[in-house]
């Protein structure tokens, strides 16, 4: 197994290579909220953005990949996420014209989001042919090129391929304490003529399963590139001011180490979990895959928050103060973490235990 700190290299560039992209003119987009282009055409100059290892035998160096954006920026990695998930969606759910369609636009530079979050006053809909309604939440709106859109169609939910010029979108309830590039609006698709090639997969399918519980693995491996970037911050402030020599400061460096060691292992637990599933027609590898999925966003969240507690103690008071780096990334974890439903994906946890669909320990034991 390689060393889980120092990742390895994943597509042409190096995983420090990647990171550096991701975090470009990151201060300047926190403090305006603008699109993070900047970073958006580096990763794609590297090759980043397309060509992305999405097999199913992939998806641990996919994971190590979302992890190493968000080392260099959550909302880059937020947004980056979303893109993942659109390639992975028409690469599984689309016909051959519209995936060779979406992967010649990624290798031009095109990006992709996925939003599935209704405005609750006025939701998305389907009405004669055109879409009537809102989403809200819609990461990356100005900077997309194209983006996924779910309605309900009878009880399920039918993904829709929509372009986004010329949308109408409000841009003025966005006021998040972190995550301020990740530009996640209001967006008003009324009036919109649905073409039939915008249609994608079938109803219900963007839901699923195992694979849109298990799909949760993908911003928790933002989050474990996000907990890894206090860690870096925490230690080069202990370097630069001289108190690393410190037995308690010695303490906390060590203990902020293993627990990003561990967050890297669950990004190994998940993906070796994922790719079980995919390669086998065993329903029991299906739930095997999301519980290990929710083991490990629980996991990967309480490192996330004992490292923040740990490195704010660590750097102190400089660490609120801009432009000290922590303060930023402070802001930005904490916002991030709080992603949907988390009593849930442990209460399901605690299910797949009784019901033995996840005895923790045995795949590692085996492998």
């Amino acid at each position: 197994m390689p060393m889980l700190l120092r990742p390895e290299p994943m597509l042409a560039a190096t995983a420090d290579e990647i990171a550096d992209a991701a975090s470009l003119a990151a201060a300047a987009r926190d403090a305006d909220g603008a699109f993070p282009s900047q970073a958006f055409e580096a990763l794609a100059a590297i090759g980043a953005t397309a060509g992305l290892p999405l097999a199913a035998g992939d998806m641990t160096r996919l994971l190590h990949l979302l992890a190493t954006v968000g080392r260099g920026d959550l909302s880059v990695g937020r947004i980056f996420e979303g893109h993942v998930n659109t390639l992975f969606l028409m690469k599984t759910r689309g016909t051959a014209a519209q995936q060779r369609l979406w992967d010649r636009a990624a290798a031009d530079g095109a990006l992709y989001g996925v939003w599935n979050t209704d405005q609750p006053a006025a939701p998305l809909r389907l009405e004669g042919g055109r879409l009537v309604g809102k989403k809200s939440f819609c990461t990356g709106i100005d900077g997309l090129h194209r983006a996924i859109v779910t309605v309900n169609d009878g009880p399920e939910r039918q993904m829709i391929v929509v372009p986004l010029g010329g949308l109408s979108v409000d841009r003025e309830w966005w006021h998040p304490l972190g995550m301020h590039a990740s530009g996640s609006h209001v967006v008003d698709f009324t009036g919109l003529k649905v073409e039939p090639d915008w249609m994608l997969g079938g109803p219900g399918d963007y839901v699923r399963q195992p694979w849109f519980s298990a799909g949760a693995m993908r911003f928790a491996a933002v989050h474990v590139g996000g907990l890894h970037a206090v860690f870096d911050i925490a230690v080069d402030h202990m370097r630069r001011t001289g108190r690393g020599a410190d037995p308690y400061q010695s303490h906390r460096l060590a203990e902020m180490g293993i627990a990003v060691e561990q967050a890297y292992g669950w990004l190994q637990t998940a993906g070796a979990a994922w790719t079980r599933a995919a390669g086998s027609s065993d329903q029991s590898q299906g739930r095997e895959a999301i519980a290990a999925a929710n083991a490990a966003r629980c996991a990967i969240e309480r490192l996330a928050l004992d490292i923040l507690e740990t490195a704010e103690r660590s750097v102190g008071a400089a660490g609120f103060i801009a432009p000290h780096p922590l303060e930023r990334r402070i802001r930005d974890l904490r916002t991030y973490l709080r992603q949907p439903n988390p009593d849930g994906a442990l209460a399901g946890l605690g299910q797949a235990i009784l019901e033995r669909a996840w005895v923790p320990g045995v795949k590692a034991s085996q492998a």
